[in-house]
């Protein structure tokens, strides 16, 4: 059983409340749910027991009913709370990776063609583009704004390397998806005297990736009393303290 100063309580609006450890909150101990106490006085209390939900999984993945529609609403809390990365969670996120590429013709057999790709270029949001490239990214380009601006998107990073499957490896582990994809390649007729070179053959290809916030299926967790249409799984150390999250 919880010894009573583990125990912290949360005040939402119209007095409802969530019992929580200490040890959940000090997992974001910047975050206005460990510094504030009346931090949530005016907040839903369906939002922030999502968020404190969340704090217990080792992953802090959201998870939230198939019919959960409040994601505007719950990015503003977590923002306002100071859970930057449940900001990101809590929001779809699209990446645009675009490159130019040529096929060259094998020098020993000519119907063998080689890709040589020039540059991976990437957009979208700086910081969910650090968070997925790390180290691989190229941010000499960029040129402006400071880390602190959490919602500055950029069209001006490129990757440090020029492997397109790599790329879209580290998209995959990221969580994100490829859902639309275009290739513009110049015709080989618009001159009289067409070059065999590299340029003859250049291609234009874009790829856009989607991630879509974390979803748990209402079969695959327990209801929480009291909270109709929000679904969480109870782990077992807390099986016996059902309002505990």
């Amino acid at each position: 059983m919880l010894q009573e100063q583990q125990i912290a309580q949360i005040i939402c609006a119209h007095g409802a409340t969530i019992t929580t450890t200490r040890a959940t909150l000090q997992k974001a101990p910047n975050s206005l749910l460990t510094t504030s106490p009346d931090a949530t006085a005016n907040s839903d209390e369906k939002l922030v027991r999502i968020l404190v939900e969340a704090l217990r999984r080792h992953d802090l993945s959201i998870i939230v009913s198939e019919s959960f529609d409040q994601w505007a609403r719950l990015a503003a809390e977590a923002k306002r709370l100071g859970l930057i990365s449940f900001v990101e969670a809590a929001c779809p996120s699209t990446i645009s990776i675009s490159c130019h590429a040529a096929l060259s013709t094998g020098r020993i057999n000519p119907e063998v063609t080689f890709r040589k790709v020039l540059r991976i270029v990437v957009s979208g949001k700086v910081i969910m583009c650090r968070a997925v490239f790390g180290d691989s990214l190229n941010e000499c380009r960029d040129g402006g704004g400071t880390d602190f601006e959490m919602d500055r998107y950029t069209s001006r990073f490129f990757l440090k390397h020029s492997n397109l499957e790599k790329a879209f490896d580290q998209l995959a582990t990221a969580g994100y998806r490829l859902i639309h994809s275009n290739t513009f390649a110049p015709s080989q007729h618009t001159t009289k005297h067409a070059s065999k070179d590299d340029s003859q053959f250049i291609h234009h290809s874009q790829f856009v990736f989607l991630r879509q916030p974390k979803l748990q299926k209402a079969s695959e967790s327990n209801i929480v009393p009291g909270v109709p249409g929000l679904n969480f799984q109870i782990s077992a150390p807390f099986s016996s303290l059902s309002t505990v999250i």
